[in-house]
């Protein structure tokens, strides 16, 4: 059996929150979470050990997917500060040019902000895509 269905299912879960207009903020960020850390998960056999995302992004570049690569980390990085907060995450996010997202400083709220820019969907293309680059 492949990992190919179930990322497909993951990924297929997650777009069903960016069409449901009911869906909160705390469900997005949720889902954010939840997908980023099951994907990395399903597809860590495809490396040796070390960080998943950083090495998904070599690869990535490594076949000319410089665009993607660069995105799929941007959304890496958003996760990582929904989950833990400021901190290493989101200086490097800061600090990335061309982030596909909104970033904010509110009292109260992620210093992400998952409602903008279809942030979401955005995400959920990138893995998709990022997804079927390692298939190849």
């Amino acid at each position: 059996m492949t990992d190919a269905p179930d990322v497909a299912q993951l990924l297929d879960a997650a777009d069903a929150v960016t069409r449901n207009s009911d869906a909160g903020t705390d469900e997005i960020e949720a889902t954010v979470v939840e997908t980023v850390s099951a994907y990395e998960a399903r597809l860590q056999h495809h490396f040796a050990r070390g960080p998943f995302f950083v090495k998904l992004r070599n690869k990535l570049v490594a076949d000319g997917h410089t665009a993607l690569a660069q995105t799929v980390y941007h959304y890496y990085l958003a996760a990582n500060v929904l989950k833990h907060g400021g901190g290493k995450s989101l200086r490097e996010l800061e600090k990335l040019p061309d982030q596909p997202f909104k970033l904010q400083d509110e009292d109260g709220k992620a210093l992400v902000d998952v409602t903008a820019n279809n942030f979401l969907s955005g995400m959920v293309s990138a893995l998709r895509q990022a997804h079927a680059a390692l298939q190849r």
